[in-house]
C-alpha cells in the first residue's frame, strides 16, 4: 500500500509539473488555457482516502520530507491551501536541497496568482538546481510577460543551452518519443515542449527587441 501510494503521488507531482508547463507558454495570439482539473481526477483517485494513508504514515514517521510534500501535493488537490503551505513548508524546511517541493509550490502559487511567492519558490528551485531547463524556460515567461525582453531572451538562451548540453547529449533522456530532465535527485521533469517550442520563443524575443528599437 505505502509503495502504491508514493508511486501514485509521483505521478501527482510530474502532473502538476506538466500542468503548470502549459499554463506557462507566453501570450501569443491569444490567451494560454489553463488547465483547471484537480489533479486526482486525472489519475482517478480520492484524495480524501489517499490523506487519510498519508497522515496515519506521518504519525509513524513525522520527519518524512516525502510524505510532507505528498500531504501538500493532496491538500491543493482538495482546494485545502492553508494546509497545502503548512506542509510544504514543512517539506522545504525538513529536506531544504530538494527543488522539487520548490516547483511544486511554484505551480500552486502561479495557479493562485500568487506573483511574489510564484517567483520566489522558482528563484530557490533554480540555485538547488541551476541546470534544470524546465525552471529557465519558466522564469523566461515570467520576464516575457514583464516585457522584460532582455531577461527573457537570456532565460530562453539558458534554456536551449540546457536543453542541448545535458539533456540531449545523453540518449536515453529520450524514452517514448518525449525529452526528459531528470535532477540530481532523481526528480523527473517532461521538457518536450520547451525542446519543440525554443527556437521560435527566441526568435519571437529577437524581433519584440528590435521593435523597440
Amino acid at each position: 500500500m505505502k509503495a502504491q501510494l508514493l508511486l501514485a503521488m509521483g505521478a501527482v507531482s510530474v502532473q502538476l509539473m506538466l500542468s503548470c508547463s502549459k499554463q506557462s507558454e507566453p501570450p501569443r495570439t491569444q490567451n494560454p488555457t489553463v488547465n483547471t482539473e484537480p489533479q486526482h481526477k486525472v489519475l482517478n483517485l480520492d484524495p480524501q482516502a489517499l490523506l487519510n494513508g498519508i497522515r496515519k504514515n506521518l504519525k509513524l514517521d513525522p520527519q518524512n520530507a516525502s510524505l510532507h510534500g505528498q500531504a501538500a501535493s493532496l491538500y491543493d488537490s482538495v482546494d485545502d491551501f492553508k494546509s497545502f503551505e503548512r506542509e510544504i513548508q514543512i517539506a522545504m524546511r525538513l529536506d531544504p536541497g530538494n527543488p522539487m517541493d520548490y516547483y511544486i509550490a511554484y505551480a500552486v502559487y502561479k495557479r493562485r496568482h500568487l506573483r511574489e511567492k510564484q517567483a520566489s519558490a522558482l528563484e530557490t528551485a533554480l540555485k538547488l538546481d541551476p541546470a534544470n531547463p524546465f525552471g529557465h524556460y519558466q522564469k523566461a515567461g515570467m520576464s516575457e510577460n514583464d516585457k522584460d525582453w532582455q531577461n527573457a531572451l537570456e532565460e530562453y538562451r539558458a534554456t536551449q543551452e540546457f536543453l542541448q548540453r545535458v539533456v540531449q547529449s545523453d540518449p536515453h533522456n529520450f524514452q517514448n518519443n518525449r525529452w526528459m530532465y531528470v535532477d540530481k535527485r532523481g526528480n523527473p521533469f517532461d521538457v518536450t515542449y520547451e525542446e519543440s517550442h525554443i527556437a521560435d520563443d527566441i526568435s519571437r524575443i529577437r524581433r519584440a527587441m528590435q521593435d523597440r528599437k
